[in-house]
C-alpha cells in the first residue's frame, strides 16, 4: 500500500495517521522508509535528530494498550538502530526523546467512540536540532464560550526531551 504514495517518504516530516494501529506493522513499515530518506553526510545530532523527526510525524492510535506498547517497543528498537552513528549507539538522551514522542504520539485510544479525547503532541522540528511543540487533539469539540484550547509547550532542544 505505502507503494501507492511514494512522494510522501520524500521529506521525513510527512506526517503519517493509523487510526487503528494494531502492534504497528504500518507505523514500523512507514518508519523504515522515512529513515531510508535521512541523508547519511551529518553530525552524530543532526543524524539523531533527523530520526527523531522520523518518529515524531507518525500518530498512531489503538483500543489496546497491549498492541500499544508492541508498536512503540518495535518503533523504538527501529529507530535506536537507525540512530547508530559509525558504530556508535544511539545516546540516551536520544533514546529518552524517542520514547517521549513515542509515549504522546502512539497512544490508546477509540477513534470511533472517543476521538475528542484524543491528544497527541504535534512535534515541529526548528534550526539547532529543537522541537516546538503543541498539543494537538485528534477531534477539537466545538468552540463555545468555555472551551480552552490545549497550551503550547516550550521549544526544547531534543535532548532536553523526556529530562
Amino acid at each position: 500500500m505505502l507503494d501507492l504514495i511514494p512522494d510522501a517518504f520524500v521529506d521525513v516530516d510527512t506526517r503519517f495517521l493509523e487510526p487503528a494501529a494494531g502492534t504497528g506493522n504500518f507505523l514500523v513499515a512507514i518508519l523504515e522508509r522515512k529513515i531510508a530518506a535521512i541523508d547519511p553526510a551529518m553530525t552524530v545530532e543532526a543524524h539523531e535528530f533527523a530520526v527523531l523527526r522520523c518518529l515524531a510525524s507518525i500518530y498512531g492510535i489503538d483500543i489496546s494498550d497491549e498492541n500499544i506498547q508492541e508498536a512503540r517497543a518495535r518503533m523504538l528498537a527501529i529507530a535506536s538502530a537507525a540512530a547508530t552513528f559509525d558504530g556508535v549507539a544511539a545516546s540516551e538522551a536520544f533514546v529518552r526523546a524517542a520514547k517521549t514522542i513515542l509515549d504522546t504520539n502512539i497512544v490508546v485510544g477509540d477513534t470511533l467512540n472517543a476521538a475528542y479525547q484524543i491528544v497527541f503532541v504535534e512535534y515541529t522540528p526548528e534550526a539547532g536540532e529543537r522541537f516546538k511543540r503543541a498539543p494537538s487533539e485528534l477531534d477539537p469539540p466545538t468552540v463555545d464560550l468555555f472551551y480552552e484550547p490545549p497550551t503550547p509547550l516550550s521549544t526544547v532542544h531534543y535532548s532536553e526531551l523526556g529530562s
